[in-house]
């Protein structure tokens, strides 16, 4: 029988046991967090500057 009281805490405990299984899933197929792409693209950014100034030399 259906409870609509319990639905929350159902909701959160399927939350604990799928959460970690995405992360996973994404971690692995190559999907990246906007924050680590945007951290990856700045140090990308940083080093090509760093490159054009040596190559001025």
């Amino acid at each position: 029988m259906f409870n609509p009281f319990s639905m929350g805490k159902d909701m959160k405990g399927m939350e604990k046991m799928v959460k970690p299984a995405l992360e996973k899933f994404m971690r692995e197929s190559g999907f990246v967090k906007k924050e680590e792409l945007d951290k990856a693209l700045d140090r990308i950014e940083n080093l090509e500057r760093r490159l054009k100034e040596v190559e001025r030399r």
